[in-house]
């Protein structure tokens, strides 16, 4: 569909759309033309777990799983270790 019809479709949407339908767009409209900027910053306890779990991993205190040990632990038909 072109770049018009979508548009004169849309602005039909809106003119016969509830409060509900328009929230909607809104929201949707408001988080497309929003800066990308977004930048997560982890906190100093955050990052202190990281390191933490980072540190008994390389000592051998913690364990890894494959995929399949993974997903049967997710699914509740293996415990962990």
């Amino acid at each position: 569909m072109e770049p018009a019809s979508l548009r004169q479709k849309l602005h039909q949407y809106v003119d016969n759309g509830d409060e509900k339908l328009l929230k909607l767009m809104y929201a949707v409209a408001r988080e497309y033309n929003e800066d990308d900027d977004f930048e997560y910053q982890f906190t100093e306890e955050e990052i202190k777990l990281f390191e933490e779990r980072s540190a008994k991993r390389q000592n051998g205190e913690s364990k890894t799983y494959d995929w399949k040990d993974a997903k049967e632990i997710i699914l509740g038909k293996k415990k962990m270790e």
